[in-house]
């Protein structure tokens, strides 16, 4: 596909985890670790949107191209349509940066979601962990049975593990990030929210991989040893 552009914003100071773009794994820092996947998905161009000099020097060093975006965008679908607004391609991935180890099959899927009819498309896994089902970390995605969105909770309300992965039509980003916070929004504090309460469509495509999501250091372990037991 050439029609998709997928955006991965790069915030250096990340709150619970700062300057974890340039953390190391195995030698590659997370954005190139994320800037690979993109690239072996080939769903057409690749974009890192930064906030700093340094991340974009790291861009520039390993051969990734960057859009300087301004550091006061309050989110990374902000930060995606800062980019990606003066371009054309009209599906829009926003590909965060905190997944270094995310099979291309699983960005592929999130994209071809779409094909649903919907505004936006997003992924998600079965959750069968009675512990994780039960941590409020973990968002949960309630499902109908076309593959629709109907709500998103950290509460245990589904079966579904939500991944942050969103794939857009162009015209559905932009009235997105035109739109305030939305009040069930505020009460989750998941974004997610302001689309359906405006009415918007998502769907979700079941994948099974278990990404490890680098939110603080230890997480960053978790995934230097799955690189080692050869999980990748």
């Amino acid at each position: 596909m050439s029609d998709c552009l997928t955006v991965i914003p790069a915030r250096l100071g990340s709150t619970r985890f700062p300057r974890k773009v340039l953390a190391r794994l195995a030698g590659r820092t997370m954005i190139e670790w994320c800037w690979r996947a993109a690239k072996a998905a080939k769903l057409g161009p690749v974009l890192v949107a930064v906030d700093s000099r340094e991340v974009a020097d790291e861009v520039e060093r390993f051969g990734g191209e960057f859009v300087m975006t301004r550091p006061s965008l309050p989110s990374g679908s902000d930060r995606v349509w800062a980019a990606a607004r003066g371009r054309r391609e009209p599906v829009i991935l926003n590909y965060q940066g905190d997944m270094p180890l995310l099979k291309p099959s699983t960005l592929r899927a999130t994209v071809k979601a779409l094909s649903k009819g919907a505004d936006i498309a997003t992924s998600v896994i079965a959750l069968g962990d009675a512990a994780r089902r039960d941590d409020r970390n973990v968002v949960k995605a309630v499902l109908a049975k076309n593959g629709r969105c109907l709500y998103f909770s950290r509460a245990p309300v589904s079966s579904w593990e939500h991944l942050g992965l969103y794939a857009y039509r162009r015209a559905a980003l932009k009235r997105f990030v035109s739109m305030s916070p939305s009040p069930l929004e505020k009460s989750e504090k998941l974004e997610q929210l302001r689309a359906l309460e405006d009415g918007m469509v998502i769907s979700a495509a079941v994948v099974r991989e278990r990404p490890v999501a680098v939110d603080v250091p230890s997480d960053l372990r978790r995934a230097e040893t799955m690189l080692r037991r050869g999980l990748k």
